[in-house]
């Protein structure tokens, strides 16, 4: 261990979090309840934080998560209100045993700075690994500057190097920069996490300037990445730009087999490519086409495999809503959706809850840096092709397959959805 008594210099701030209308649980309650919690943000933005109070208590008492959280951070911090610990305390720890990723984080930030001993085992370091497992990066990184000061006891120093570098990781993927550099320098700080630092340091300057890669497919060794799935018997689809300049690409499933592929079909107006396959029985089922469009405000969620060189090749899930029911300029062969997206997501499938494909993934709105070139996406704001539209592209040749029927076995749960359909997601790499 070295430099330990300076690990806490070296964090970015952190302070607590607040959750808006939209935040996840919101929507737990009926419609005037939600209605009420977005007057309560609409009052706390503007200052009025009487207001505030006076519409999310009556919510938090019901149990609503997100206001239970906000007047955590209000009697927290005093904003409005004399500061009092005791409430803060209360608030935050009904949000946290509802499993709320944010309230255990906020929770155990505010035990650690007050040094408060909770009842049980139930203090800061057993809030902050909730939730740094559920992947909140700055829990991760606090739980990490925690494990090397000691504070969890000799036993945990070792563990510290691990969770910096997870958080680093996480960072990275949230497009985080400053996040991941205070990993890098925590690391450094730390003599048994050398190692970790300088391959974190590494994946930061790839992130930073990933030189030429293709501006939605990661590039790995050479190799721009997307996601693909099967469409058709012998058949899948990705994006064009994936497989743009190649005519041999290899797709990878969930076990990591290698299915060699051939791209026999273009089109770089609707960025979408199809993609046959040697062997038609290696691919795993296709996945269904809804038989109509989705509609303005539907839930939808893609599975992909976006940045692979930081997140790793194990499928991820993103959710959101269709935004608007055109795309760009009004383009009515795409939809805008909120869906999260990173590179690596292209070509991956849009589906509805009832599992079945809508859209394929194809690009990111973003704000160019005049002084740079560089870009800067804008969050939430993406874009998805209308399978009707890849529908018309497949070739009378491309016959029927076996599919997978999502909307039976198991329920229609975001959960058994994604157990069902993550199989037949795949990895597409190109040259």
């Amino acid at each position: 261990m070295r430099q330990a008594g300076r690990l806490r210099s070296l964090l970015k701030p952190l302070s607590r979090v607040l959750l808006l209308a939209l935040s996840l649980n919101a929507h737990a309650l009926p419609a005037a309840s939600a209605e009420s919690f977005q007057r309560g943000w609409e009052a706390y933005d503007q200052g009025d934080y009487g207001q505030a109070i006076r519409l999310w208590l009556p919510l938090a008492e019901q149990g609503h998560v997100n206001a239970q959280i906000n007047l955590g951070v209000m009697y927290d911090n005093g904003n409005g209100v004399p500061q009092d610990a005791a409430r803060a305390a209360r608030w935050y720890r009904a949000a946290a045993r509802q499993d709320s990723v944010i309230a255990q984080y906020n929770l155990g930030m505010f035990l650690a700075e007050r040094r408060i001993q909770s009842t049980g085992e139930e203090d800061a370091l057993y809030w902050l690994r909730k939730a740094a497992a559920q992947g909140y990066a700055d829990a991760q990184f606090q739980l990490g500057l925690m494990y090397a000061e000691g504070i969890a006891g000799q036993a945990r120093i070792e563990d510290a190097p691990q969770w910096l570098y997870q958080a680093g990781l996480n960072y990275l993927s949230h497009d985080d920069g400053d996040g991941a550099e205070s990993a890098v320098s925590a690391l450094l700080a730390v003599a048994s996490g050398e190692k970790l630092a300088r391959e974190l340091k590494t994946r930061l300057a790839n992130w930073s300037n990933p030189g030429g890669q293709a501006v939605a497919g990661t590039a790995t060794s050479g190799l721009s990445t997307g996601t693909a799935w099967p469409v058709a018997a012998g058949y899948a689809v990705t994006n064009h730009h994936v497989v743009s300049g190649s005519q041999s690409v290899v797709l990878v499933d969930s076990r990591g087999g290698k299915i060699p592929a051939t791209v026999v079909a273009r089109d770089e107006t609707h960025d979408v490519a199809l993609l046959r396959v040697e062997q038609p029985d290696k691919l795993p089922p296709a996945l269904p086409i809804a038989p109509g469009g989705a509609h303005l405000g539907a839930s939808v969620f893609t599975i992909g495999f976006p940045r692979i060189d930081v997140m790793g090749t194990s499928p991820k899930l993103s959710l959101g809503i269709i935004s608007s029911i055109n795309g760009v300029q009004d383009d009515p062969s795409s939809y805008q959706i909120s869906v999260p997206i990173q590179p690596g997501n292209s070509g991956g499938p849009l589906l509805n809850m009832r599992g079945e494909v809508v859209g394929i993934i194809t690009s990111m709105l973003g704000r160019v840096d005049s002084a740079n070139g560089g870009s800067q996406p804008l969050p939430n704001i993406n874009y998805a092709l209308k399978i009707d539209v890849i529908a018309e592209f497949l070739p009378p040749t491309a016959g029927p397959s076996t599919a997978l029927n999502a909307s039976t076995g198991g329920g229609n749960s975001l959960e058994s959805l994604a157990r069902r359909l993550q199989g037949s997601v795949l990895i597409v790499m190109a040259e």
